[in-house]
């Protein structure tokens, strides 16, 4: 049972207008393809654009509330998220999310920039074990604290990884036996070769 706040996200009103002016354009095409056949071509392109977006339009809405988000029926955890990447389009909106055991979900939301937006902003804020385009939650909201400081607009791009998780992990197993030892290296005092006298 999903408690207190939830938040609707439907298609844009858009992608039907859209779709119908494409389908008048292939009814006109076809019309003119009477008189001169290659009208047909672009009357197919047309349809299928038209056919396109009304499947856009279709798509189930994203429910999104405290502990899981829903596309449709289909009900995902907040904590079963493990990534997030998304294409390059700007609406739709076209995300791959991997899941806990290997599952894997694409999520489409055709709609307006500012819902989209705000649509990724709380997938960010509520995935918190989950990474971004392979940036970390905790990296991610680091980032957007600095850039929050410094007076700057949240960046509008996730920041840039700089090592992978691998040399992250490395980096982090040094840093504690530096901690723990006191140096890096496994040499002890006593056992200076000459030539370092």
């Amino acid at each position: 049972m999903e408690p207190t706040w939830v938040e609707i996200y439907l298609p844009s009103r858009l992608y039907p207008r859209i779709g119908w002016a494409a389908l008048a354009g292939a009814l006109i095409c076809a019309l003119c393809g009477l008189r001169a056949p290659l009208a047909f071509i672009p009357g197919a392109l047309c349809a299928m654009t038209s056919g396109l977006l009304f499947w856009l339009w279709k798509r189930p809405p994203i429910r999104l509330g405290e502990t899981q988000f829903n596309i449709g029926e289909r009900a995902i955890a907040w904590r079963e998220v493990r990534e997030i990447n998304h294409s390059r389009f700007v609406s739709p909106l076209i995300l791959n999310i991997k899941l806990t055991n290997s599952r894997h979900k694409v999520m489409i939301y055709p709609g307006e920039p500012e819902r989209i937006e705000k649509l990724m902003w709380h997938l960010r804020k509520n995935s918190y074990m989950a990474t971004f385009d392979g940036v970390s939650h905790r990296d991610y909201w680091a980032w957007a604290a600095v850039a929050q400081a410094r007076g700057e607009n949240p960046p509008a791009e996730q920041p840039v990884r700089m090592v992978s998780s691998d040399e992250e992990d490395e980096i982090e197993r040094m840093y504690q036996r530096l901690k723990t030892v006191g140096r890096l290296d496994t040499r002890s005092p006593e056992s200076k070769t000459p030539d370092e006298d």
